[in-house]
């Protein structure tokens, strides 16, 4: 443990613990980010079919939050009725969030349309059941924007956050929080590093997610939760923030968020 700087009260805000690449060692590697001063995880689903997965995980470890939803890589695995079945397990079990959910226009082999339609009914279930929005928006900032504008709900939270200071800026006017992971720790990502520095520290969350999205330079590697340290001590530097100022701070916005 010595190469980490111990926190406390951090609260990783996007990790996948119930992915099956945690499935031989995930109480181990809760126990050691908990020792790190971990101390909660939000773990949000990406389709109907893990969802009883990640609650009896739940169930086997209080330190896991989770939320439900349907990301947009799996529509092709997603069915319309799934959307009723999320309604109806919002309605019989707690979550935190509705989510992981969103558009994603970098894989070109994922249809727009269908995308759209599964997200709008998502943002509807979250109105429905008053909770905050966990979202996925890669290269596509601004239709995820403007479908919440379109909803007129913005309790929303996007996490691995890349967009531009003008598009930051108009999400920031609808207090829309962001969540920042491994690419803080990039030498290279210049433009992520300005801004860090433009977003207010009050809307900024911490997240590994973890398996996926591991620090630089080992990106094929399997992420794991203890990262989040890293992760905040760049945050930290980058922004010339003392460490403890950046642990009470994001623990803050994120329990407020989440409501945990």
């Amino acid at each position: 443990m010595t190469e980490y700087v111990k926190l406390c009260l951090m609260i990783d805000a996007h990790i996948h613990l119930d992915d099956e690449r945690f499935d031989n060692n995930r109480g181990q590697l809760i126990a050691q980010a908990q020792e790190a001063g971990i101390t909660q995880f939000i773990v949000p689903a990406v389709m109907y079919s893990g969802f009883e997965k990640l609650k009896k995980i739940k169930q086997q470890f209080d330190c896991i939050i989770p939320s439900y939803g349907l990301h947009p890589y799996f529509i092709k695995q997603h069915s319309l009725q799934d959307i009723d079945l999320l309604d109806n397990w919002l309605s019989a079990n707690k979550s935190c969030a509705v989510g992981e959910c969103g558009l994603d226009f970098f894989l070109k082999d994922l249809d727009k349309d269908i995308q759209q339609n599964y997200f709008e009914a998502q943002i509807a279930l979250a109105k429905k059941h008053k909770l905050p929005l966990i979202l996925h928006a890669r290269g596509a900032v601004d239709a995820v924007f403007n479908a919440l504008k379109q909803a007129d709900y913005f309790q929303a939270m996007i996490h691995s956050y890349n967009g531009s200071i003008q598009q930051t800026k108009q999400l920031l006017d609808k207090g829309i929080k962001f969540s920042f992971g491994g690419t803080l720790c990039n030498p290279n990502a210049h433009k992520l590093h300005k801004l860090v520095q433009y977003i207010p520290t009050d809307a900024i969350m911490f997240e590994t997610d973890a398996p996926d999205q591991n620090l630089y330079p080992h990106f094929k590697a399997i992420n794991t939760p203890i990262n989040l340290i890293k992760i905040i001590q760049n945050y930290s530097f980058i922004i010339k923030q003392n460490l403890e100022q950046t642990k009470s701070k994001s623990q803050l916005v994120t329990s407020t968020f989440f409501k945990v």
